[in-house]
């Protein structure tokens, strides 16, 4: 069984490829690709999926929460296992990040179909929608509505980046009843999911600097995000503002970035959390207002942590804010995080791990054990389903517009997220 499925896996390789590039020529912004949460781009990407998947004998749809849904009937039609990603990238970005792993899912759906395999349950692939952060300001927005885990208060106040409009408006314009009671009502039982995998590129250069294919996710970071922080100081004349009496925003914002990176390195020097990390991302003065000879009176920022040990993130955290007090009162400006936000650390099904291990062996490919950041999948292993995700090597890193990944390596990786599947 496998081998024909491994043989109907190759034959799709072409037509993957051209999907990627006509998805790719569709959301193309510059030198990168945007797709937009819930905006044109990324229902353009759902629609080829859809016109490639629907050509190949699947039933289409969209689920309760917006998100594109791509079905193949197995043997037991009362449970299923979930293959899937998201559709949306960050603005300027990459084609691959998120859409690998929904064009991977519908291609071992087509592929069982050529081969004549009946699944022993039903496969379901789902393309989410608005996983990326940057455009409502938190992530995971299709695989919570698909769960039926978002509020009334949320669906409403939740703001889009570009459109300035609430995640409510977006769902009514793809015809989703955008109320906290029906959402839920309408919402994929997790009891009902045997399994959940996705298959994602890796994002960082590791598996291409060891010359490995393949990556076997242990662990989903978690994070603590404050995406609107800023400092507020106060506006001057840079000649006539000694420092003594100066409240200058970004220098006390510098001092708070350099003092989190030397926490950091305390917890890392201190051994045994690697994977431990913090990112100050935006950084930004007020362009109306700021001038070579004036005083910076405000810096927006954001700020993150993400590792896999939750205690040893929270105690850093703590720790930065501290700092953030010892600089206002020195420096006499005032720090305002804004919302936090963040999910906790999720380890990952190793039985899971076990079987992806076995498959790409079997293929006579290496794989890598490692952590990886956050993903749809975490929505689902907090639920308790059994969850594993294949990482795809990449050349060039992720969220950029050099981002990579070699079509042979996609479709090994495919075939692994086959064997997977039905086992």
């Amino acid at each position: 069984m496998h081998d024909r499925l491994n043989q109907e896996i190759d034959r799709l390789s072409a037509t993957a490829d051209a999907l990627f590039d006509a998805i790719a020529q569709a959301s193309r912004e510059g030198a990168g690709i945007s797709r937009p949460a819930y905006c044109a781009e990324e229902t353009a990407a759902g629609e080829l999926i859809r016109q490639f998947a629907q050509a190949e004998g699947l039933a289409c749809g969209m689920d309760g929460g917006g998100n594109f849904q791509y079905d193949l009937e197995g043997q037991d039609t009362r449970t299923m296992t979930v293959m899937a990603s998201h559709l949306d990238s960050v603005p300027v970005g990459g084609n691959y990040d998120g859409l690998a792993g929904v064009v991977a899912g519908t291609l071992v759906q087509a592929a069982c179909k050529r081969a004549g395999i009946v699944p022993p349950r039903r496969l379901r692939t789902l393309g989410f929608r608005g996983e990326e952060s940057p455009w409502f300001g938190t992530a995971y927005l299709g695989s919570k509505l698909a769960l039926g885990k978002l509020t009334d208060k949320e669906l409403n106040e939740l703001t889009h980046l570009r459109t300035k409009q609430s995640l409510a408006s977006h769902l009514r314009a793809l015809g989703v009843q955008a109320d906290e009671a029906a959402i839920r009502d309408k919402r994929l039982r997790h009891e009902a999911i045997h399994a959940y995998l996705e298959l994602h590129i890796e994002q960082g250069p590791v598996l291409e600097d060891m010359g490995i294919p393949i990556g076997l996710a242990t662990a989903i970071r978690g994070n603590i995000r404050h995406p609107f922080a800023q400092c507020l100081g106060v506006y001057g004349h840079s000649s006539t503002s000694p420092r003594h009496l100066r409240c200058d925003a970004v220098i006390a914002t510098a001092q708070l970035v350099c003092a989190a990176d030397r926490l950091w390195k305390e917890v890392l020097d201190e051994g045994g959390n690697d994977d431990l990390i913090i990112n100050f991302g935006i950084f930004s003065t007020n362009p109306a207002q700021h001038a070579m000879t004036k005083v910076p009176g405000e810096v927006k920022f954001s700020f993150n942590i993400a590792g896999t040990n939750n205690d040893v993130a929270q105690k850093l955290y703590g720790r930065i804010l501290a700092e953030a007090e010892r600089i206002q009162e020195a420096f006499r400006v005032r720090f305002d995080f804004g919302s936090k936000v963040g999910t906790a650390a999720i380890h990952l099904d190793q039985g899971l791990i076990g079987v992806a291990e076995n498959a790409a062996a079997g293929l006579g490919m290496k794989s890598l054990r490692m952590p990886t950041v956050g993903h749809d999948a975490a929505m689902f292993a907090q639920l308790g389903v059994p969850t594993g995700m294949i990482l795809v090597r990449n050349q060039h890193g992720s969220h950029n517009v050099d981002e990579a990944m070699r079509i042979e390596d996609f479709i090994n990786a495919t075939k692994v997220l086959a064997h997977c599947a039905l086992n």
